[in-house]
């Protein structure tokens, strides 16, 4: 009997020859440890703060799978879970949840922890967001289909 090479992912392509990605090939990890210069009034880290490392990361993710640029069109769902104090190391998560013609929605998870301390992590933050891929003169364009 003939040895038969092991499966492998088909690479598959959409009507605009673009290979497909999965959602592992967009995935984003981006940590940042909180400090005093990052809190509100209340002594914890402002929404704004973690909203935009939420931006960043997700940017990140849909530029990945669009092999270039990609632009926030809109913040679909985010919600505070929890609060985050200075010195917590935050985790950011991104990974492609769809992908349409020219726009990605992207899920985003943020976790914190303290930096210096084997602890609970707890989850602080979620979203989803959407983006669309542009040129170089700012048009949407085609991204991959999302396997």
């Amino acid at each position: 009997m003939p040895i038969r090479p092991a499966a492998t992912r088909p690479i598959q392509e959409d009507p605009d020859g673009l290979t497909g990605k999965t959602s592992e090939d967009s995935h984003v990890l981006l940590a940042h440890i909180m400090s005093e210069h990052d809190t509100n009034l209340y002594g914890s880290i402002h929404g704004g703060v973690v909203m935009k490392l939420m931006d960043d990361a997700a940017a990140a993710a849909a530029g990945r799978h669009a092999d270039g640029p990609a632009v926030t069109v809109s913040v679909n769902r985010m919600t505070f879970l929890a609060p985050v104090k200075a010195g917590d190391l935050l985790t950011v998560r991104a990974r492609l949840a769809r992908a349409g013609r020219t726009s990605m929605d992207v899920d985003v998870r943020v976790t914190a922890e303290r930096w210096n301390s084997a602890g609970p992590v707890t989850e602080v933050s979620t979203a989803h967001l959407t983006f669309v891929a542009v040129d170089a003169e700012g048009k949407p364009r085609v991204v991959p289909p999302l396997l």
